[in-house]
């Protein structure tokens, strides 16, 4: 009853409302938003980069269809370092085999 007298209300101080949640952080990678407060020449940078993306893109796949053309030309099958390796041992062999034989019939 005291407390809710018109005498003790009038001297209090009114009532302090709650501060307030913070506002969420936004990460200025992933919104372009923040990222413009931050940086205003970020869209710029970003169209540039883009573009720039896209000329590479095309000359890399024009080197790869160059890089394949070649290899279906120049790298198919028995041609291969490794394959051309064994027919120089296999050469090798067979001559060694021949000169084998011949000593063997001339004896």
């Amino acid at each position: 009853r005291i407390i809710n007298s018109t005498e003790v209300q009038s001297v209090l101080r009114p009532k302090l409302e709650a501060p307030g949640k913070p506002p969420m952080k936004r990460n200025p990678l992933r919104v372009m938003d923040a990222m413009v407060q931050l940086n205003p020449y970020a869209p710029e940078a970003k169209e540039a980069e883009k573009k720039r993306c896209e000329k590479n893109s095309a000359q890399v796949k024009e080197r790869k269809a160059a890089s394949k053309a070649y290899n279906k030309k120049h790298k198919r099958g028995p041609d291969t370092f490794y394959k051309t390796l064994m027919k120089a041992f296999e050469a090798k062999a067979s001559a060694k085999k021949e000169e084998q034989d011949a000593a063997a019939e001339e004896e």
